[in-house]
């Protein structure tokens, strides 16, 4: 087993989000994009015309369920012991730009934004964007902690606000760990070693 490598990070995120191609005609290379088309790195315009803006901050998180069971014990009587399964893997994330994908997602509109085009304002009920998204955990010293990629669904969690500040759209990407019954085969968590 490899010795734990201890070193103070100051981490900082870049985070890419490329919208399926189903009902958008997004392709990438000549691929529609979806959960068995994931964007490769050439070009690297590939993600970073994708760019969610500068990431105020990012957290990860998961959604939990209860499955307590209960066990026998020595003198016959039984004790409870908790357990509890993760159902949702989910990050979080507060980016300091609008796009379009915040601006559709805010106003419900059903398709990508057309500029100069009047759209429907609330036409969307479920208001979600699936794609893919790439998230790089990057240290001071200008190296990847961290690059992951995940198949997912895309909701704000916070809308903005107009009060004379910088708009702060909060975003939430929950993993699709199958589509279909298939494992995602493209999601993924590199750890690059420190240069």
């Amino acid at each position: 087993m490899s010795t734990p490598s201890l070193r103070d990070i100051l981490l900082g995120g870049f985070a890419y989000f490329v919208e399926a191609g189903a009902t958008s005609g997004i392709t990438v290379d000549g691929l529609t994009v979806s959960a068995t088309a994931k964007p490769d790195m050439i070009p690297s315009t590939n993600w970073t015309d994708g760019t969610l803006g500068n990431i105020l901050d990012f957290k990860f998180g998961v959604e939990e369920e209860d499955y307590p069971v209960m066990r026998l014990l020595p003198n016959g009587s039984r004790v409870k012991v908790p357990r509890k399964i993760v159902v949702a893997d989910f990050l979080e994330l507060t980016a300091q730009q609008m796009n379009e994908l915040v601006l559709r997602l805010q106003h419900g509109v059903g398709t990508k934004i057309v500029e100069g085009t009047a759209q429907t304002p609330g036409a969307s009920n479920d208001r979600y964007i699936d794609g893919w998204l790439r998230l790089q955990g990057r240290a001071l010293g200008n190296f990847d902690v961290f690059i992951q990629d995940w198949w997912c669904q895309c909701r704000m969690v916070e809308g903005t606000k107009a009060d004379g500040k910088f708009s702060e759209p909060k975003l939430r990407f929950t993993q699709y760990k199958a589509v279909a019954g298939v494992m995602v085969a493209g999601d993924s968590c590199n750890f690059p070693a420190a240069s």
